[in-house]
């Protein structure tokens, strides 16, 4: 018997999560796509209930914890960036399997990681996070990074000053990474010299939008910035909006719609928004601009439980260097779909 409502496409997401625990879980490293995957498969769980959902997520934990919190953190000899915020994100999803699994194991190591967030990793003038051990640059990445880890065990930890963080990385990002004209972000911003690198990139917006959501799911109203957060959320919202294109998706560039449609971008999105809707942050009308990106991917990109039209590993660079980025599957676009489809079962 099914324990969750049908929304659409719930035979493809289904289809995925049951193609992804059909693989090797020691072979997913610890990283920023893989931690962002992990984090999908263990919201189809929530949805579900089926077990082999998490118990693919603990045999991956199990493999990887007994290296110990500087391994998983990369903060050991070999490490070409110490401390680097990709790896943090596998902390949201070991906090997400201790909440399912009760094990200590799971929630000390995630806690461990949140502690280097919070008093190790390299910080600016206004508490923003640099995106490894001594760079000075705030990524619209490290907010997906940090934001939903800080603001779990915010509650999980009853830690205030973790939630108080996640949203002034928000905040501060949105201060100094937003476009005047379109209200949609760049790339990278460097604290010391003031620059801004990078496009109004579309998987970079859709951190940014599930960085939001996930915040929210912890924020009480009565917190002191919870209005400056739902304005930014609602700018924001109304920004990516404007952008979509008349099939239901995200392109690359969001600014420039003769560059490719991208499936991360737009099931990252779509997630954002149906979240946001559900939490009432943000107005019912962006459910459906949120449903048709839902249904368009599922359209255009869902073959035998795999998902494409994903684009690689993303640095800021130029205009041309995000429209020549190569498409595929990726573990980071697998994630962004499997959470997209935990918001998309929950539409009546």
């Amino acid at each position: 018997m099914l324990l969750f409502a049908a929304g659409p496409a719930r035979d493809q997401w289904v289809a995925v999560a049951d193609r992804l625990v059909r693989t090797a879980p020691e072979s997913y490293p610890i990283d920023w796509g893989e931690g962002v995957q992990m984090c999908g498969l263990m919201q189809v769980f929530s949805r579900t209930h089926y077990d082999r959902y998490a118990d693919f997520v603990e045999k991956w934990a199990a493999f990887h914890l007994p290296g110990g919190v500087d391994a998983l953190l990369g903060n050991t000899a070999d490490s070409p960036r110490k401390g680097y915020c990709g790896r943090w994100v596998c902390g949201t999803a070991l906090a997400a399997l201790f909440e399912a699994r009760r094990k200590p194991e799971y929630l000390e190591a995630a806690s461990r990681m949140a502690e280097f967030v919070r008093t190790g990793a390299t910080r600016g003038p206004e508490g923003e996070l640099g995106h490894w051990l001594g760079n000075h640059q705030l990524w619209v990445d490290t907010l997906n990074m940090a934001c939903p880890l800080l603001s779990r065990l915010a509650k999980v930890e009853d830690r205030t000053a973790y939630l108080d963080d996640a949203v002034n990385q928000l905040l501060v990002a949105a201060r100094h990474m937003r476009d005047r004209q379109t209200g949609l972000f760049y790339h990278m911003w460097d604290w010391q010299s003031g620059k801004i690198e990078g496009a109004q990139w579309g998987r970079g917006n859709g951190w940014v939008i599930m960085s939001l959501a996930d915040t929210f799911e912890y924020l009480p109203k009565s917190h002191r910035d919870y209005p400056a957060l739902r304005r930014l959320a609602e700018e924001h919202a109304r920004a990516l909006a404007a952008v979509q294109d008349s099939d239901g998706l995200w392109h690359t560039v969001l600014d420039d719609p003769q560059s490719y449609a991208e499936c991360s971008a737009t099931t990252m999105v779509a997630y954002g928004l149906m979240k946001l809707v559900r939490l009432k942050v943000l107005p019912e009308r962006y459910r459906e601009p949120a449903r048709r990106a839902w249904v368009a991917v599922n359209r255009r990109w869902f073959e035998d439980g795999l998902v494409s039209g994903v684009s690689a590993g993303t640095d800021p660079s130029d205009k041309d260097g995000y429209r020549t980025r190569p498409q595929g599957t990726y573990t980071w676009g697998t994630g962004a779909y499997l959470m997209a489809g935990s918001e998309a079962d929950r539409l009546p």
